[in-house]
């Protein structure tokens, strides 16, 4: 194209862009080129002949902002060789193969061709000479008018751009002064004023993507942030800002107070003034009209000079946590009211004078006093008048602070003034060393039979067995209620957790995620509490099953160091593992061989302040594998080392502490060490010199040849979720709706059920990939419900999962029985349900 645009022009002729760069030139345009040393260019500005250098900047000035064909004349003087007249002529135009514009410059010489027009004709009269002067000297004129009007006018425009972009107005503002004051000296400085224009059409450029930046972080932030000034004008406001003020474009410049807004914030001007006055951060929780609620911050504005402009007002949505919170506190309620309902045990909550604080319905049934007397009474009531004289009530909190925890048994008094025997126990409430609480239950029968010594030789060891087996029974159908009651509530917030932890919002705020991660924990210390107490259980009544295989003790230790370590309440600490050459493989049962070692390392995080250090070792000693776990912390007592691993044994100073538990985890290591033929020790040097707790356990003896490999881990693959089609049943509404929305959140597509009978009328109409259901639930029971769904033509095949607070393991071989594949425990965790379903949906195919 550009080739044939010169072939029509005859004439030595350049083909240039709109920045003035050569595009294509025809064979004898280089007469008018000059190239210089240095740095090559296509500018064509700058490699013309000087003496036509002004004028063709002027030429192509013009053409390109009137797009218009422009023509100038210049004469060229040379030393020795007559002046000739080179005629510039700019043409733009447009080229639809490349789709760009472009100039054509002509250029056509004429040697001499106006000297007898300025010189005077032998005869003429002068006149006709400086008329022909003067009119050139006019057409200049009017050039120079022409760029100066543009010029002006290109100045009126970046003074309109300087006003709408605030961020660079003093420098836009210094930009247009020094224009001003070049305007005087344009014809001499032209060509600087172009260099001038080209920086600064780049900085606009520089500025509007700034520009175009900051826009695009504040439209797509869900942050709802006001920039007010000292008088709360609106500046400026992001998207989430304007639902919650309803503001609109015209707002900007107006008083935030002058507008309705959807938040219940009467301190707003307050926290606004004292936050650009006294340079005082506000933080408020606000609620809307709406029953949303949002943490309301105010800060200051601060200038890049550091000085204060007005205030920042944001708005972070924490409905979610908020609804968390309520729900905890629910289940916490929950726990009162379970604990006041129990009616087969007594428990009576003290202050540290010994007053009663709380009274539950057991403790009514106990000793008749109804709950309100009690109140603000001092135990001794309930005390014989001979123990009182004997000073045992207050001999009995003594001990309980000392310790942390004491068994009590001895005779009270009811209020009709009745002799029962009472034995539980007496424990300092961990809440900052205040408070017991005593919970003990009526054992008169066993306290007669006990002291009727003939009338017990009497009996048969077939009654004696069948009543201590009813007992045993009884006992752990007592645990079993027990866990199911106290593990629903702690599923609901676990569910939730999860759920809480997958919002978007949950990103923006750290107090959010903190918070999340302090449930966690709180979860995961109850949950382990009633596992602990249950395997207590099992262990000492022989119902503990250890499926027995070879285990790298090593990996396991490792594994949950790498776990341990990845938990924020351990950054302080210095977590390491250290292991020998060769792996050291152990028979033993794997579930319990992590209990064991998650129970000792979590004992030293417990008593191991910030800055200090835990080394797990790995070793071989006597032919025996032994796995320790040392740390820098708090130390033991020399005399209470013989004690450490008895059931609710403390040492007085970690009871003191503030971290005390129970006193069941160690002892319950003890217990499962001793079931894999091992032993325990432990080593420590007094307070504030650490600890050593080392086990010992057998090496697995195997044939090298024949030796089976170790199980290994699958890893977990995103997205398993995607598209699974799943059905939960559930008679609690908040788990159940939580749960399936936090399937959702990963995917899934998800049916709920409020009962059995539900379930099965989803089952028969629709193909599931998984089904979990409850066990606890009324009128059918999730046993029933796995034998009439797996009767369905639809329900045989399908997986089915238990998910229940009933974990002991004739619980789990109950469910098994009934038709389920799988038996989850709750809490429920999103790594359980995940794990299960993948297991689950790979056997089936």
């Amino acid at each position: 194209m550009h080739q044939r645009v010169l072939e029509f022009y005859a004439p030595p002729s350049v083909i240039v862009d709109r920045d003035s760069n050569i595009v294509h030139a025809s064979e004898h345009a280089g007469r008018y080129l000059r190239f210089g040393g240095g740095e090559p260019t296509h500018n064509l500005v700058a490699v013309i002949e000087p003496a036509l250098r002004i004028d063709l900047r002027s030429t192509l000035f013009q053409a390109i902002h009137t797009n218009k064909s422009v023509e100038a004349r210049v004469k060229i003087e040379e030393d020795g060789k007559p002046a000739r007249f080179v005629n510039i002529v700019a043409r733009p135009f447009r080229d639809p193969e490349a789709n760009a514009e472009f100039v054509l410059v002509l250029f056509d010489e004429v040697e001499d061709a106006l000297g007898p027009s300025l010189e005077p004709i032998p005869g003429q009269d002068k006149s006709s000479v400086l008329l022909n002067m003067e009119e050139e000297l006019q057409r200049t004129r009017e050039r120079l008018q022409t760029t100066t009007e543009q010029y002006e006018t290109s100045n009126e425009e970046l003074k309109a751009s300087n006003e709408e972009l605030q961020a660079l107005n003093e420098e836009l503002r210094s930009t247009t002064e020094e224009l001003e004051t070049s305007k005087e000296e344009l014809q001499s400085v032209n060509e600087e004023l172009t260099t001038v224009n080209y920086e600064l059409k780049t900085k606009v450029e520089e500025l509007a993507k700034s520009n175009d930046d900051l826009q695009n972080f504040i439209g797509s932030t869900d942050v709802a942030s006001l920039f007010v000034d000292a008088g709360l004008r609106i500046k400026r406001y992001t998207p989430r800002a304007a639902d919650l003020f309803n503001l609109i474009t015209g707002d900007v410049g107006r008083s935030l107070l002058d507008i309705t807004s959807r938040l219940e914030y009467p301190h707003l001007a307050d926290d606004a003034a004292a936050a650009f006055q006294a340079l005082r951060p506000a933080e408020r929780e606000v609620r809307s009209v709406d029953g949303r609620w949002y943490i309301a911050r105010v800060l200051p504005y601060r200038t890049a000079e550091n000085r204060i402009d007005g205030a920042v007002l944001t708005f972070f949505d924490v409905t979610g946590l908020h609804h968390a919170e309520q729900q905890i506190s629910a289940s916490e309620d929950k726990l009162r009211l379970a604990a006041a309902a129990t009616h087969d045990y007594a428990i009576i909550v003290l202050d540290d004078a010994g007053r009663i604080t709380a009274w539950n319905s057991g403790a009514e049934t106990l000793f008749g006093y109804p709950g309100e007397a009690m109140l603000n009474q001092n135990f001794e009531r309930l005390f014989t008048p001979e123990d009182v004289a004997a000073n045992v009530p207050q001999t009995e909190l003594a001990e309980a602070a000392e310790s942390g925890h004491i068994e009590v048994a001895r005779w009270h008094l009811t209020m009709q003034g009745e002799h029962v025997f009472c034995s539980g126990v007496l424990s300092r409430i961990d809440d900052n060393g205040h408070g017991f609480v005593k919970i003990v239950r009526n054992t008169t029968r066993r306290e007669l039979r006990d002291s009727d010594a003939a009338r017990q030789q009497s009996r048969t060891g077939s009654e004696l067995r069948s009543e201590v087996e009813a007992a045993s029974a009884l006992k752990d159908d007592f645990l079993a209620v027990i866990s199911h009651e106290l593990k629903n509530p702690l599923n609901l917030i676990s569910v939730n957790t999860d759920l809480l932890s997958r919002l978007p919002r949950t990103s923006v705020s750290p107090q959010m995620d903190l918070a999340l991660q302090m449930i966690r924990r709180a979860i995961r210390g109850q949950s382990k509490i009633i596992d602990d107490l249950l395997d207590i259980s099992r262990i000492r009544t022989g119902k503990l099953v250890l499926h027995m295989e070879a285990v790298d003790i090593g990996a396991i230790a490792c594994g949950i160091v790498d776990v341990a370590s990845a938990d924020s309440s351990t950054a302080a600490l210095e977590l390491s593992c250290e292991l020998p050459e060769h792996p050291v493989i152990v028979r033993a049962d794997p579930a319990r061989l992590e209990q064991i070692v998650w129970n000792l390392l979590s004992n030293a995080i417990k008593f191991t302040p910030a800055g200090g250090r835990i080394l797990v070792r790995v070793s071989v000693e006597d032919n025996l594998a032994r796995l320790s776990v040392q740390d820098s912390g708090q130390g033991i007592e020399p005399y209470f080392l013989p004690r450490i691993f008895e059931m609710f044994g403390q040492a007085p100073n970690r009871a003191l502490s503030g971290k005390g538990g129970l006193g069941i985890g160690l002892a319950l290591v003890k217990q499962l060490v001793q079931r894999h033929n091992g032993r325990i020790n432990v080593q420590s040097e007094g307070i504030g010199h650490g600890s050593t707790f080392s086990v010992w356990l057998p090496l697995y003896e195997y044939d090298a040849l024949n030796a089976p490999p170790l199980p290994a881990s699958e890893a977990q693959e995103g997205g398993l979720w995607q598209g699974r089609k799943v059905l939960i049943a559930d008679d609690a509404v908040e788990a159940l709706q939580t749960l399936a929305q936090l399937l959702e959140l990963e995917g899934a597509s998800v049916d709920v059920a409020r009962d059995g009978a539900q379930a099965l009328a989803l089952v028969e109409d629709t193909r599931y990939d998984i089904v979990f259901a409850d066990i606890g639930m009324p009128n059918m029971d999730g046993y029933e419900l796995a034998q009439r769904l797996r009767a369905l033509p639809k329900g045989a095949r399908v997986p089915l999962v238990a998910m229940t607070g009933f974990t002991r393991p004739n619980d789990v071989q109950r469910a098994l029985r009934a038709g389920f594949d799988a038996h989850i425990g709750k809490p429920l965790s999103m790594d359980a349900l995940t794990s299960t379903m993948q297991r689950l949906l790979a056997a089936k195919t």
